[in-house]
């Protein structure tokens, strides 16, 4: 009931896509069976219209990615980037996938920080390997965003570098989706605690968004939306 009531006052307040997930992948974190997984997301995906709003689910189990995409969900977004598994499916029901970067499961990923020749190019060549495994299952590249995994086994440095060339992820007409909101990598910078990030989000955000990123992964919907409509009248105004 509180997953349904959150995903109203987020649709109300301008959220196009509601991405859903019933596993944590915070730093740290163990995984959960797919049974739970699907135990946990099956009652919300029954409630939700299917025509209202973009349905997103975070999950990187290929039971659990065939079960909600069968129970109507748009687009899978997979942590650990897809395979195989995921593209077939991906192409039989003619969903969205979300493709993000990270260097290792959550509970160890924050020890990998130091694996990279050079974090950007590393990525950037992580998700060409990825689109090459996809292109084989002629899924089109506009239902392809790619996520580079702000504080998924990086660093303070490593975050802002992915931010401040964010634009070199945009490969092969794939859309680009930052998940920066309320993240560590914001109280390292100004000890802020999670409960106090809106505007280090919306900086980000807003950095992003004129680096050419298309889709914002945020908890702060309303503040968000008009953060960026008011950049955008700011920018093309005449």
């Amino acid at each position: 009931k509180d997953a349904i009531r959150h995903i109203q006052t987020m649709v109300k307040a301008g959220a196009k896509v509601i991405d859903i997930g019933a596993e944590s992948a915070r730093p740290g974190s163990d995984p959960i069976t797919y049974q739970k997984e699907i135990k946990r997301l099956k009652p919300i995906l029954e409630q939700l219209p299917k025509d209202k709003f973009i349905i997103s689910v975070d999950t990187n189990k290929i039971e659990t990615q065939e079960f909600v995409l069968q129970a109507g969900a748009h687009i899978i977004n997979d942590i650990f980037g897809g395979n195989n598994d995921l593209f077939y499916l991906t192409k039989k029901f003619r969903s969205g996938v979300v493709l993000m970067h990270t260097p290792a499961p959550p509970k160890i990923m924050q020890t990998k920080t130091n694996s990279y020749t050079n974090v950007v190019n590393d990525i950037k060549k992580y998700f060409r390997s990825r689109i090459k495994k996809l292109d084989r299952y002629n899924i089109p590249h506009k239902k392809v965003w790619l996520d580079p995994g702000i504080g998924f086994g990086k660093n303070l440095n490593q975050n802002l570098l992915i931010m401040q060339h964010i634009k070199k992820f945009r490969l092969k007409n794939c859309g680009l989706l930052l998940g920066s909101s309320r993240k560590s990598w914001i109280g390292r910078i100004d000890g802020s605690s999670t409960e106090k990030r809106l505007g280090g989000s919306i900086a980000s955000v807003l950095y992003c968004l004129n680096q050419g990123a298309d889709i914002f992964r945020v908890h702060d919907v309303h503040e968000t939306k008009q953060a960026i409509t008011i950049y955008n009248k700011i920018k093309c105004s005449k």
